[in-house]
């Protein structure tokens, strides 16, 4: 949940959005005069609050602030009929709505989330203000409520009307230019020459276009009704592209270890197929007809049978005189083949085919588990920070508390799902006291000098317009936005202009107060622990292995957990830092790895497969879902270093024992045993690539 989607545009994109913001806040500000409201500066915050590059944002936002306001508006004259009277038990009260909300607000995803932080300070703001005159509890929650729709409508009518920009066409933009990046990228993961560092780029700016969507369809379900019976599409869709990305992270690596070794006979077999293969991604990615093109059908056909033909010729070469390179060509065949199927899979998604061999209900959006624990801590922590100020504002009678505890409220329920909550609620402080200083400046100086509304527009216009564009800043937008909001509230808009200095700073004050106090709260009492998320994703990763070593599902659903814990944790990643880059690659080697055990587990129960050999990779496979059991388990650094050594050797011995089996070059035995060899070489590597992942030895993490 966030206060403001920025977006990447010119300044004469960002200049009109902020004209339209400020001209919703106007014509939202003229409506309220007219209908003589309390307070007709929350319907200018509504405005700034709720506006939205997109169309679609502007409504799901606008949707869940009223059901939010509405139902916080109801809780609060609730309260003050049963308990005006009681101090004490009125404050109690509040606090258990609010940390009730905090909770619901956690557990909850996207604008759902807002709908509870709405609801949250909703009650405190109405009820608080109330409490002294419990006989205009009604009016003030009316007023409220009002004033809230009254800016949301005018947003969405400006930038509904002019110039709109719709999530429906930015979320096709995004599927269609994520599909060919990706294609383009899969094409380059083929091709010799690939610098690891520039590779892993790649892979990092793939997967952040690939976590876009799920916000963007929370949108566009807003704009059109039949968005809202795509999640599974965009579930299939997800699956296949983060497919895709764990497939190449294995695969680019595999192919410079093989160009480096092989002999020229074989490199230059599987290097004229798979330029073939890449020049096939390459066209798909050039392709202007859109992923419903019948072009990108016909390529991805061809891709398929480039590979199936590279396999044959090279299976015809399986023996013990070439088994490693060849397996190791065969598995890189194999992966190829995996990154074409993710993309026939994405195809068939977007045009709303349903595979044969989809999974049943396992919509991946859906299937994100929810976390009690956080919401607990979250619903802790907004309770104890109001409770403990309630406390203060009883005991001292303070003058203030009344907008003390307002600041506090919606600093707490604004950034409780946020990642670097502390950081976000301090930016907040710092825009609202900016707001504020200019405020008293403006209504001290230069509003006793306006005549009607006409220069107040003008006054308002000079401040906020800047704001407006500023907000569309990925870095300093909540700023932006906290500043906009403050200087409408303090500005002065109400209709009963009444302006005293003393009660003016003292308010100011007691605002500023509640809202650092937020702060102190978010990073004091129980702070979030950005490492805990990582810790349990980690455990949930590594607990889905032995699964995959004992085929309990197949291949693809061997990835469903992984992926579930990945998306769980993406929007927490911090790209730039070390560790958190670790961890991106250690779970799409997860990914690989998962699939890699099924596939084995399969191979080893065919028909065709050696029944001495068999035995052979299903010991090792027990061994290892015993030894990832283990990993998952275990708290202490050594131990899982020790496990995963064990696991190194049970796969080395497993290799060693197939590669002196007997074997005649070209028969099905030895085509069977090299697949094999070259499966359990696969199983090796990830397990030493990613030994900091698997161990967590990440450096930069905790352990």
């Amino acid at each position: 949940m966030s206060l403001f989607t920025p977006f990447s545009s010119g300044w004469l994109e960002r200049l009109l959005f902020s004209l339209k913001t400020f001209a919703a806040a106007i014509l939202a500000l003229l409506l309220s005069y007219l209908l003589e409201v309390k307070d007709p500066q929350w319907a200018v915050v509504t405005a700034y609050l709720v506006s939205q590059p997109m169309v679609g944002a502007i409504l799901a936002k606008g949707a869940y602030r009223i059901i939010g306001t509405v139902i916080g508006a109801a809780f609060a004259v609730l309260c003050v009929g049963l308990f005006a009277q009681a101090g004490p038990i009125f404050i109690l009260m509040m606090t258990l709505w609010l940390g009730a909300c905090a909770f619901g607000a956690t557990l909850t995803r996207n604008y759902r989330s807002y709908a509870f932080a709405l609801a949250g300070f909703s009650a405190p703001m109405i009820g608080f203000e109330s409490v002294a005159m419990p006989d205009q509890v009604w009016s003030l929650a009316f007023d409220r409520m009002t004033e809230v729709g009254l800016g949301i409508v005018c947003v969405g009518l400006v930038h509904g009307v002019v110039l709109p920009r719709y999530a429906g066409n930015a979320l096709g933009a995004a599927l269609e230019s994520t599909f060919t990046g990706l294609a383009g990228y899969a094409a380059i993961a083929l091709r010799p020459g690939t610098a690891d560092a520039v590779f892993a780029d790649l892979r990092h700016r793939m997967t952040a276009d690939v976590i876009k969507f799920d916000a963007l369809r929370s949108y566009a379900v807003f704009e059109s009704p039949e968005l809202r019976r795509d999640d599974e599409s965009l579930s299939r869709l997800m699956r296949a592209f983060l497919g895709l990305l764990s497939a190449a992270r294995g695969l680019h690596p595999l192919l410079e270890k093989l160009r480096r070794r092989q002999d020229p006979t074989l490199a230059n077999l599987l290097d004229r197929r798979l330029l073939q293969v890449a020049d096939a991604f390459a066209d798909i990615a050039a392709d202007r007809g859109g992923l419903r093109s019948a072009g990108i059908g016909a390529a991805l056909q061809d891709a398929r049978r480039l590979v199936d033909q590279a396999q044959a010729e090279l299976e015809s070469q399986a023996g013990p005189e070439a088994v490693e390179q060849v397996g190791d060509a065969l598995l890189a065949l194999r992966h190829t083949g995996n990154m074409i199927e993710s993309l026939r899979r994405a195809v068939a998604a977007a045009s709303g085919t349903v595979p044969s061999d989809a999974i049943a209900g396992s919509s991946l959006i859906a299937a994100i588990e929810r976390d009690p624990e956080a919401a607990l801590v979250q619903a802790a922590r907004a309770a104890c920070a109001l409770l403990v100020v309630g406390v203060y504002w009883i005991a001292s009678a303070w003058t203030a508390g009344v907008p003390a505890m307002t600041g506090l409220a919606i600093v707490i329920m604004l950034f409780v799902t946020a990642v670097n909550p502390g950081q976000l609620a301090a930016k907040f402080l710092v825009g609202a006291a900016l707001a504020m200083v200019v405020a008293v400046v403006g209504r001290v100086l230069i509003v006793p000098l306006l005549g009607d509304f006409v220069p107040f527009a003008a006054l308002l216009g000079l401040v906020l317009i800047p704001a407006g564009i500023v907000m569309t800043s990925p870095v300093h937008g909540l700023l932006a936005t906290a500043f906009a909001t403050f200087f409408a509230v303090q500005i002065g808009l109400t209709n009963v202009p009444v302006f005293d200095t003393g009660s003016y700073i003292d308010s100011s004050i007691g605002m500023l107060l509640g809202i650092g106090v937020g702060v102190l709260a978010i990073d004091l009492i129980l702070p979030d622990d950005p490492d805990r998320l990582r810790r349990r994703a980690w455990r949930e990763i590594v607990s889905a292995l032995p699964a995959a070593a004992r085929r309990e599902r197949d291949e693809r659903a061997a990835r469903w957990p992984i992926l579930r814990a990945l998306l769980k944790l993406m929007p927490r990643l911090d790209l730039g830092r070390a560790a958190d880059n670790a961890i991106l690659d250690g779970t799409f080697g997860a990914v690989s790895l998962g699939s890699e055990l099924v596939w084995l587990h399969n191979r080893a129960s065919g028909p065709d497969f050696p029944v001495e050999a068999g035995a052979t990779i299903v010991a090792c496979l027990d061994q290892l879902a015993l030894g990832f059991e283990r990993l998952a388990q275990t708290e202490h650094r050594q131990d899982r270093a020790g496990i995963l050594d064990e696991a190194v050797a049970t796969v080395a011995a497993a290799r060693t024992s197939l590669a002196d089996l007997p074997m005649t070059p070209g028969t099905v035995e030895a085509v069977e045993v090299t697949h094999a060899l070259a499966s359990l070489r696969f199983i090796a590597d990830r397990l030493r690539v990613d030994r900091a992942f698997l161990t967590r030895t990440i450096v930069g993490s905790k352990p």
